[in-house]
């Protein structure tokens, strides 16, 4: 008896074995991306090369490594853990069935090979990246934020990684590149460790612009980046009293400070507090600032109002170039770097590490994430660069979805 009747499909169902050309295209270029990053061969190679693995009795090194990154990506109600996660992903990929510890001790034993092939990955992000920015951005060479991410542990690992607002927290200190839309550096320390102290380059590119909030101020680094050849915002904090040179007006009239009766020069707060700048919302003066080592330099500060507060930024950004309407816009990237984090926490489980008690178990879920962060992001770039390949192909037409107006009135 039929209890319903079946309705007729409008479209058949296309067969599967039917070619399709876009997803062979797509198909090819994620298992190219994958298998670059992810070569189970290539892994056990490199760690034999360091010494890791002379004997293959169980565990196959390579795959070890493709679990633990391919779980980061795990997201249900079905994962148990980071560690059981990657183990049964493990054996999911044709690895040897083994115990839970033995899988947790080869695991950490190849620690190693993860960081080298982070380290690979990332400078690869940077040399495939897209030659130059856009926009008021094509001035630079690079836009470089440093930043930090923190996460809470277990308590049990209070003794390695101490914690600000919990016993334990985890911290990772990065530098995210616009330009390659991803972090290019990162270095893990505890919670309690100052964003500052977390971001101390040795190199600076020149002609980058480097952006960093009120954690990262500090007269020297700025000076450091100045001297280096490097352009530099960061918001500055209220209680900043540098010493005012001049002040420039909306049309670029300049307005030199005078000297106090003792002979001594004005300071930001007393230059703004007697009227000595020009009397408007927007500032834009010049300033000397010196550091902890007494060397000094002249920099740049420009006043916004923004929802009601005054936003100070201390900058080597030229006036003829970008205006301090300009400088705070610009500033505004940093939230990029933000969302950066979010996905962190969130689309590579890096919020789920805080079962793990074991300091390297952590590292390596850790490392792992960072790894599934880069795969992601190398996904994403190629895909764009088909896209805009196929767009490119394609001829452009001339049919037009609507009719104009004047057609459909008549």
């Amino acid at each position: 008896m039929e209890l319903a009747v079946l309705p007729r499909l409008r479209h058949p169902l296309r067969s599967e074995t039917v070619p399709d050309p876009l997803r062979d295209r797509l198909a090819h270029h994620i298992d190219a991306t994958v298998v670059a990053v992810l070569d189970p061969a290539c892994l056990e190679a490199m760690a034999e090369d360091q010494r890791l693995t002379q004997r293959h009795r169980v565990h196959h090194a390579g795959l070890v490594i493709c679990a633990w990154v391919l779980a980061a990506f795990a997201r249900s109600t079905d994962t148990e853990g980071r560690v059981l996660d990657a183990q049964r992903t493990y054996e999911g990929l044709g690895g040897p069935v083994s115990g839970r510890t033995s899988f947790r001790t080869q695991s950490r034993k190849l620690l190693p090979v993860m960081h080298t092939l982070l380290r690979r990955r990332l400078r690869a992000l940077v040399a495939q990246a897209t030659p130059a920015l856009r926009g008021r951005l094509q001035a630079f060479t690079d836009v470089l934020i440093p930043d930090g991410c923190a996460f809470k542990l277990a308590n049990a690992l209070a003794g390695v990684y101490k914690g600000t607002g919990q016993l334990a927290e985890f911290k990772l200190h990065a530098v995210y590149s616009v330009r390659a839309g991803a972090v290019t550096t990162t270095t893990a320390t505890a919670g309690a460790v100052h964003d500052t102290a977390g971001f101390a380059p040795t190199t600076w590119e020149r002609g980058a612009l480097y952006l960093w909030d009120l954690a990262f101020n500090d007269y020297a680094r700025f000076l450091d980046a100045q001297r280096a050849g490097s352009h530099v915002v960061q918001r500055l904090k209220d209680t900043a009293n540098p010493v005012v040179l001049a002040s420039y007006g909306p049309t670029g009239v300049r307005r030199a400070m005078p000297l106090r009766a003792t002979g001594q020069p004005l300071r930001l707060q007393e230059a703004a507090e007697f009227g000595y700048v020009h009397h408007r919302r927007v500032l834009d003066l010049d300033v000397e600032i010196t550091d902890d080592t007494g060397r000094t330099g002249v920099a740049r500060v420009v006043c916004v109002p923004c929802h009601g507060t005054d936003r100070w930024y201390l900058t080597t950004l030229p006036r003829d170039l970008f205006t301090p309407e300009d400088v705070a816009e610009i500033y505004r990237i940093r939230w990029e770097c933000e969302l950066f984090f979010r996905t962190w926490k969130g689309g590579v489980r890096l919020d789920e590490v805080r079962r793990l008690y074991h300091p390297q178990s952590l590292e390596v879920a850790v490392t792992a994430a960072l790894l599934a962060a880069v795969l992601s992001r190398e996904l994403g770039a190629g895909l764009e660069r088909l896209t805009a390949t196929v767009t490119e192909a394609t001829p452009p037409t001339a049919d037009v979805a609507f009719p104009p107006r004047a057609a459909r009135a008549s």
